[in-house]
């Protein structure tokens, strides 16, 4: 697959592109009910039997951040096909790709079902963060390209834990809260530029990311607590540790979802499991950095601001778990059925 400078977006219909492909669509269409579309990616793009795109759609691809492309069953690259295979997706879905980087769901026919026929919808979805990233690595790819080859994306890992480390114990002092706001921006750009480095030097491993990952984690637990540290010791009151316990405990239960979804999508390598990870809370990464820099420029209001986070987080965790359990429930219905199968 040829290499684009921009983000993509793949958006994989359920037909084919050739004569006898579209007739055999149109007659799965007329033949379907309003609520079980052959395709809704068809949907989506076409309002279903057009030979054209609609209006509607001509403007939302305009506001997308990242080069569209839509193809048929039968125009698929090699890399598409075995990575839909693999996963064992099905048609039709949206797909999205970094600059260099691997393919990721975004949405599953049962995801792209659902804002089929809502362009505002489709649009809201944080699917789009695929494109933020592209903005990020924009940003610091000039400085990638001045780093001396001693400085590994390992390195720089350790420098981004340690400069979080740090914005969080100068938090928890009153005098130093101005180097703790430097220190977490200065993490922050370290994080970016890790990952930068790894891809622009072929150097990404899983390790790396798993300490990236580890580093974020630890940073992101901790900064709150000194953060209420360091407002108590200048007001000499207590503060609400109520709110911040809760938000703690939202990041663990998660953390939690996410991670027993990964471990049993690297058993069942199901699209389904896949895309409950993919499927966008109201805070992921940028928000929840977003929101501890708030934080630290407004201590004094730390806990309505872990009131707010605690609720944003909880409301993600309820739309995963809602999406989860009928999958899981699948996959038992799959498992009880196999035995049955084989006899």
């Amino acid at each position: 697959m040829a290499q684009s400078s921009r983000s993509i977006i793949y958006i994989l219909y359920n037909a084919n592109a050739s004569l006898i492909g579209k007739l055999d669509y149109a007659v799965k269409k007329l033949r379907s009910s309003p609520e079980n579309s052959p395709c809704s990616a068809c949907d989506l793009t076409h309002g279903g039997l057009r030979l054209t795109e609609t209006k509607d759609w001509t403007t939302t691809k305009e506001k997308i951040a990242a080069t569209v492309k839509q193809l048929h069953r039968d125009e698929l690259s090699q890399e598409l096909l075995e990575f839909v295979s693999q996963n064992g997706l099905r048609y039709p879905m949206v797909l999205g790709q970094q600059p260099s980087g691997p393919l990721q769901v975004l949405l599953t026919s049962e995801d792209l079902s659902q804002v089929s026929k809502d362009h505002t919808a489709f649009l809201s979805l944080d699917m789009f963060d695929i494109a933020l990233r592209q903005w990020k690595d924009r940003l610091v790819d000039p400085l990638v390209r001045q780093l001396p080859e001693w400085i590994t994306p390992g390195k720089v890992t350790l420098a981004a834990l340690n400069a979080g480390l740090i914005s969080c114990l100068l938090a928890s002092i009153p005098m130093y809260r101005r180097w703790a706001l430097g220190f977490w921006a200065l993490n922050r750009l370290l994080d970016c530029l890790d990952g930068s480095l790894a891809r622009a030097r072929g150097a990404a491993t899983e390790i790396g990311g798993f300490l990236d990952l580890l580093g974020d984690f630890i940073v992101y637990s901790l900064l709150p607590i000194f953060i209420g540290i360091g407002q108590e010791r200048l007001t000499a009151t207590s503060i609400g540790w109520v709110a911040i316990a809760t938000l703690e405990a939202s990041f663990h239960v998660n953390n939690f979802i996410l991670f027993y979804v990964a471990a049993v999508a690297s058993k069942r390598r199901d699209g389904e499991l896949t895309s409950v990870t993919m499927t966008p809370a109201l805070v992921e990464g940028f928000e929840a950095g977003l929101c501890f820099t708030i934080m630290l420029i407004w201590p004094s209001m730390i806990t309505l601001w872990s009131w707010l986070m605690s609720l944003a987080v909880a409301i993600g965790i309820v739309q995963r778990v809602l999406i989860l359990i009928p999958v899981l429930q699948r996959l038992d219905e799959q498992e009880m059925q196999a035995p049955e199968k084989s006899q």
